[in-house]
Formats: structure tokens, sequence, C-alpha cells
């Protein structure tokens, strides 16, 4: 059986420092952004995502792009 992908939206995941919590770990916190066009490039969503953080008061600790396809029976 044979199957093809078809790309969905991606979205662009900015995990920030929230503190730390009573025993001394690092509480993280994060952003999802939706509905990115699947073809954009990695460097213009790290662009934005660059913006994003600099409006941000946390520290950024990770930025992710995470795409979503559909695996379907051709």
């Amino acid at each position: 059986m044979a199957v093809s992908v078809k790309m969905g939206p991606s979205k662009l995941k900015i995990t920030f420092s929230n503190g730390m919590d009573d025993n001394g770990n690092e509480k993280k916190r994060s952003r999802t952004y939706s509905n990115i066009k699947p073809t954009a490039k990695d460097q213009d969503i790290y662009d934005v995502a660059t913006t994003l953080i600099g409006l941000q008061n946390s520290k950024a600790l990770e930025v992710e792009r995470v795409d979503e396809k559909e695996i379907v029976e051709a």
C-alpha cells in the first residue's frame, strides 16, 4: 500500500523561563503561534521569533518549529 504526505500548517513554539519553583527547579511556560505556512523558511520563522522574544520580559529558552503532516493512502 502506497502512502503520500500532505503538508499541514506549521506552528512556532517559544519556551520561556518563568522563574524557579520551591525546589530550585526552573519553571517553564510556552507560547505557540499557529497557522504558519508550511512553505515559510526557517530563517524567517526564527526572525519572527526573535522579534516576539524581544517583546517579552522573560528569558527565552527554546525556539521550535512544529510541522504537521497528514499521511494518507495514495
